[in-house]
Order: C-alpha cells, then structure tokens, then sequence
C-alpha cells in the first residue's frame, strides 16, 4: 500500500478518513516533522491541508519541496495573499471533495520505470535480486520490495559477510544520520527474513550482531543479466 503523509490539524472532519480507503495515512502536525519522517518512510505524496491549520501555508510548502522535492506536493488552501506564490505540484482550493482530492493524488503518483529486456541479477547463494525491478527471489518465490527496501536489500548483497552498523545502513539506504529512532530499519530487516528465512526467528542467513548492526552470511555476490519477469508476490 502507498503511503500520504497528510499535514492537518488535529480534528473531527479530516480528509484522512477517504485517505485510509487506498492509501497508508501518516498524519502530522507541521513541515518540520514531514521532512524528517519523508526521509523514513517510502512516501508517495505529501497532503498539506493549510486549510485546517489556518494558515495558507506557503511558508510550510517551501520547506518541503526544498527538502524533498522529488516527492509531489498537493497544497489545500483557501487562497494566497497578493504576490504570494507556492512550490506545490497540485493547489485545490473550495470548494471540493474528497473525491476530488484523491483524483489529484492518482494524478501525481510516479509509475514505475518500464522493465527493460535485460536486468541486473545479483545472486549471494539460494537468495538473488533483480535490481532493475526491485525483486527478491527466495524459497521459490519472486518477491516484489518496495524502494527502500530494495536498497536495503542491495546493500546488504553488495557486503556480503560485512558486519553493517546501523547508522551506515541509515545514512546508506534513508539518506539520514538521525540515529533517534532506529526501528524503521529493524521492521525492514524483519520483512526481509520473512522472505529469505526458513524460519525467520533463527535467521541463518541476516544475522543480527547485538550492539552494532546486521550482517548477512552467505556466499560473495555475483551479477549476471537475466531475462524479465513478472513479480508475483509484494511486501510493502
């Protein structure tokens, strides 16, 4: 499921509601907190309902897409002042619904890049990734991984036997040395041995080494280019 961070003030009529219908909600409180959580979570769109914070939110929409502009922007608002300008990829201002605003969020969301005839294939003993398309295949399985954890997942074939400590694994695959809250990596590691491990409470292969970070024991990565495929299984 696609993740919208949408920023609102806390109250009963929130667009988050119609959101939940097809989308991952994180709901937060101000540009600040946006980009750092952005920075965490593999985020679709972001949703700044300046309307409800009372503010037109200029200030705030420059703050983001200086920070992460790679993301789109969808600003409510009821209007700018004279001579006032905002960055956001999609402005609606009232009167509009629900409906209207999820239609702008389909509108923005980046499709993926076409599979192209030959992929890179990294293999590290039973376990390969099709880095191209972002698939894992373990346990005879094609798994499809969502970008960050793709990365997460390359980067651990790319050291294969290297202890990683978690701030490189971090700054590596979410671009951040925020070192507050690691558990963002610690669910990621978890969906990966639920794809790779016979049983992923005695992982034998992503090794957890206590104090530091993870390490994952299995033959050097070799590459090869392989023949697309279709994806048949997703972990988001």
């Amino acid at each position: 499921m696609q993740t919208v961070i949408l920023i609102e003030r806390p109250q009963k009529a929130s667009y988050a509601d119609a959101l939940k219908k097809k989308y991952e909600v994180i709901s937060l409180t101000s540009g600040k907190q946006t980009v750092a959580r952005a920075h965490l979570t593999d985020t679709t769109v972001i949703v700044l309902d300046a309307i409800s914070l009372r503010t037109t939110g200029e200030r705030i929409a420059r703050q983001i897409k200086a920070e992460i502009d790679s993301i789109p922007l969808i600003h409510l608002h009821n209007g700018l002042k004279d001579g006032a300008t905002t960055p956001a990829d999609v402005v609606l201002t009232p009167p509009f619904t629900a409906r209207k605003l999820l239609n702008a969020i389909e509108r923005v969301v980046r499709t993926s890049p076409a599979p192209t005839i030959e992929e890179t294939l990294i293999n590290c003993g039973p376990i390969s990734m099709n880095v191209t398309r972002r698939t894992l295949h373990a346990n005879g399985q094609e798994i499809a991984l969502s970008p960050k954890l793709a990365l997460l997942v390359e980067y651990f074939f790319r050291h294969p036997g290297e202890t990683l400590d978690r701030k490189t694994l971090m700054e590596q695959v979410w671009q951040t040395d925020y070192m507050g809250d690691t558990r963002t990596l610690d669910v990621h590691v978890r969906w990966i041995r639920r794809a790779i491990e016979a049983t992923p409470d005695k992982p034998m292969y992503l090794k957890t080494v206590r104090k530091v970070g993870y390490r994952l024991d299995a033959p050097p990565a070799l590459s090869i280019a392989v023949q697309s495929s279709e994806p048949t299984l997703q972990i988001l």
